[in-house]
């Protein structure tokens, strides 16, 4: 940077980059400032350590470029940002980049917390959303899963979300990122599963394609039962139901024709 004489700063160039701390810093900038854009000259600030005065020194459209450094912030994080939680005398674990840690059981429950923010924007849907991403760590007397977490355990859910009340809304809203910008790549990866709802569902509402997989899964018994299907890593259940629905279209293509 080129002001009265040559400085040279680093900071992150992409949601990889950050740590915990930086992504809360974030959150509040969109939080407490609504994102406005002076909120840009603080995180340049603070993570890239630039002395105000060194920013007042620089013309208008040196400004406007060194601003330009932030605009993968508009994109949504490609990774867990916040990987571990500290609440009731506990550490959290998060679902991992690409919720490799997260068992389908709890994806369901978190899925329908999501679906519940969007449908209507309450805090109370964010607490459910994490109470179904974050798992203790697992004592060492107890059965751990990958990550190192305790197990799923349905009947725990109300338990995690007394726990996860608890969490600032700049932590709750930061998951509620995560996890969008998680599932992202879901419908290019599993095309079948991620189709708009089907009309005609029970009590007139629409029935998702991933209540289709499932449902097949059951009636075929080619997944197992649902006890053992909802302790499985999600990515592996959503690649086999993926497949499952996909032929099964293509063994009605054929009968039709």
């Amino acid at each position: 940077m080129q002001a009265r004489r040559q400085l040279r700063y680093r900071g992150p160039s992409g949601w990889a980059d950050l740590n915990p701390k930086q992504f809360l810093q974030f959150m509040a900038w969109q939080l407490k400032l609504d994102g406005a854009p002076a909120g840009k000259f603080a995180l340049l600030q603070l993570w890239y350590k630039i002395p105000y005065l060194a920013l007042r020194q620089l013309a208008p459209e040196q400004l406007a470029s060194l601003c330009e450094l932030l605009d993968w912030t508009l994109t949504l994080p490609d990774r867990w940002l916040l990987p571990r939680l500290v609440r009731g005398g506990r550490l959290w674990i998060g679902p991992g980049d690409g919720l490799r840690y997260l068992p389908f059981g709890a994806f369901m429950f978190a899925e329908s917390a999501l679906l519940a923010y969007t449908d209507e924007p309450q805090p109370k849907h964010l607490v459910d959303l994490a109470a179904s991403l974050y798992a203790p760590r697992a004592r060492f007397w107890q059965q751990k899963t990958e990550g190192g977490r305790l197990g799923f355990d349905r009947l725990r859910l109300p338990a995690h979300e007394a726990v996860m009340e608890q969490l600032p809304e700049a932590v709750l809203k930061g998951v509620y990122l995560c996890y969008v910008g998680a599932r992202q790549p879901f419908p290019d990866q599993f095309t079948h599963l991620f189709k708009p709802p089907k009309p005609g569902g029970s009590g007139g509402e629409s029935t998702s394609w991933l209540d289709v997989g499932l449902n097949l899964a059951s009636k075929t018994g080619a997944l197992g039962t649902f006890a053992e299907l909802e302790k499985q890593p999600t990515f592996l259940v959503l690649t086999m139901l993926d497949a499952l629905i996909g032929e099964n279209e293509r063994l009605k293509q054929a009968y039709n024709t």
